[in-house]
């Protein structure tokens, strides 16, 4: 039997230091031990440092490595993240979630059957919220290997399922950064990787969420209008991938033109607008449509 892959587990953090407490409580209670924990601290200005600090004090079980950086948004802690991981696989864990006891368990064992292969980029289980429901369907009667547009799509699977990667591949793939943005939607990461590997995914319960009323998830509509170009590239480059459906590659379309149209952009930022096809043009009345829908909603 091949010894176990060493995971790093990541968690990008700001302000959560009410919150953490219950991540590590989670992580000491692993029966897979063969794990760092990585928290890049995305310029909080609460008591984390000191509470992060307390916990590296109380546990011998694994490595806690801490970083702190200048506020720039999610999807930039990541990156730093992917810079220090010392794992072969990373599995982003928010930090007002937990895993249940098992899941890094399960992760191992469902990373032995696939490590070698190098067309399958990492694995993917399920989310469930604290009181035992799927975020989302699931309606898989088995594992299956195939990419993120056919599990989506093909398969009809929706809610939050849980990326674990191998680092060496998520490295090819960084999150890009836009002037002056503080979020994008993962998204676009998993679409550009999802073009050239598959996953392999399954069913199996491995994260425990509780979205935050302040938290990215609950206001990501407001995200994107504050922070456009993001949101731009991502639909204009879903709108062109052949293997997404053509009714979903049109709606892609509408969202590109809901967040132009979400507030007045710079002459800098309006460079910095993703080229989109001639016909997309089509689509300006409906984003305009659900901008203006969302405005109501702000």
């Amino acid at each position: 039997m091949q010894p176990s892959k060493l995971i790093t587990v990541f968690t990008p953090t700001f302000n959560r230091c009410d919150l953490l407490p219950r991540l590590f409580d989670s992580l000491e209670k692993q029966t897979f031990k063969n794990f760092e924990w990585l928290i890049v601290d995305d310029g909080s200005t609460d008591a984390s440092e000191a509470v992060i600090s307390e916990m590296k004090a109380r546990t011998s079980d694994f490595s806690i490595n801490y970083i702190k950086q200048e506020n720039q948004g999610k999807h930039i802690a990541v990156n730093t993240g992917l810079k220090h991981a010392l794992g072969d696989y990373f599995f982003i864990v928010d930090s007002d979630d937990r895993l249940p006891e098992n899941s890094l368990e399960i992760v191992a064992e469902k990373i032995s059957e696939i490590d070698a292969d190098p067309k399958i980029a990492g694995v993917v289980g399920k989310a469930y919220y604290f009181d035992g429901t799927p975020v989302g369907m699931d309606n898989l009667s088995e594992d299956i290997v195939c990419s993120v547009f056919d599990y989506r799509y093909k398969h009809g699977q929706q809610g939050d399922y849980e990326n674990i990667i191998k680092t060496a591949v998520f490295k090819q793939f960084p999150f890009p950064k836009y002037l002056n943005e503080k979020f994008i939607a993962e998204s676009i990461v998993w679409h550009r990787m999802g073009q050239q590997f598959d996953w392999y995914f399954f069913s199996e319960n491995v994260y425990e969420c509780e979205y935050q009323d302040d938290g990215l998830s609950a206001r990501s509509v407001n995200y994107r209008r504050k922070y456009p170009l993001g949101a731009m590239h991502i639909y204009a480059e879903l709108g062109q991938i052949k293997r997404v459906p053509l009714k979903h590659r049109i709606r892609s379309y509408f969202n590109f033109w809901r967040f132009f149209f979400a507030r007045r952009l710079s002459t800098e930022e309006k460079s910095l607008v993703p080229k989109v096809p001639w016909y997309a043009f089509i689509f300006i009345p409906f984003g305009i449509g659900l901008s203006f829908l969302d405005s109501l909603k702000a």
